[in-house]
């Protein structure tokens, strides 16, 4: 092979290579790390840990998290709910870094009653102590909690609820830990928000109390 083509074949090689390369940094720095997505409500390892096996990657796009207007709505709370307001609004909506389909959701509303356990839901859900009634369950996790707010004077019920949309497959126990870990989490992220008062919520991870994966 003639000198020169042997030259011109190296430098394609090593441009390939160094535009390979940069693709790959610039892969890994897009996005925000799952400690720092939606106010840094995972900002502890063992949360961000647990969020991350959920999404199945450490870093994540927010675009489509409401974190004012989920405020805004608990704030407003007037005791009653609405069909409209059953669904919450999603404080914190994480897709891929590059964008796409949802990967976890976790929304806020005002409740007018807590769910508790009973004998035929702790057929398929465990229910965990934090809040007023917690859970979680296949792909869901949802925390009761009160909330003594001074700033407006109010008592109100929040409701927080995880869903989860990730094909990352996680064992049942696994996956029900993860969850209920970070919903906590974010739920303790609104109360200091709002300023709450008396919500039971644990500081640590929830201890299963009852149901499905819990210690008989």
């Amino acid at each position: 092979m003639p000198r020169s083509l042997r030259s011109a074949t190296v430098s394609i090689t090593l441009l390939g290579a160094i535009s390979a390369c940069s693709g790959g940094i610039q892969a890994e720095n897009e996005g925000v790390k799952a400690n720092e997505v939606c106010g840094k409500f995972a900002h502890t390892t063992s949360v961000a840990s647990a969020l991350a096996r959920l999404t199945g990657t450490e870093r994540l796009s927010e675009d489509g998290s409401e974190p004012e207007k989920a405020l805004a709505a608990l704030r407003d709370a007037d005791g009653k709910v609405e069909d409209s307001e059953m669904q919450g609004v999603p404080k914190c909506l994480l897709r891929p870094p590059t964008g796409g389909n949802q990967l976890v959701t976790i929304y806020f509303r005002e409740a007018v009653v807590i769910l508790k356990a009973n004998p035929e839901s702790e057929k398929t859900n465990t229910y965990y102590r934090t809040g007023a009634s917690a859970s979680a369950s296949h792909r869901w996790a949802t925390i009761y909690f009160h909330c003594h707010m001074t700033k407006p004077a109010k008592d109100v019920i929040i409701n927080a609820s995880l869903e989860r949309e990730s094909s990352i497959k996680l064992s049942g126990k696994r996956e029900a830990e993860d969850q209920m870990l970070v919903v906590n989490a974010a739920a303790q992220g609104v109360a200091r928000q709002l300023g709450c008062q008396g919500t039971n919520l644990t500081s640590g991870g929830p201890q299963a109390i009852s149901g499905v994966y819990a210690s008989h």
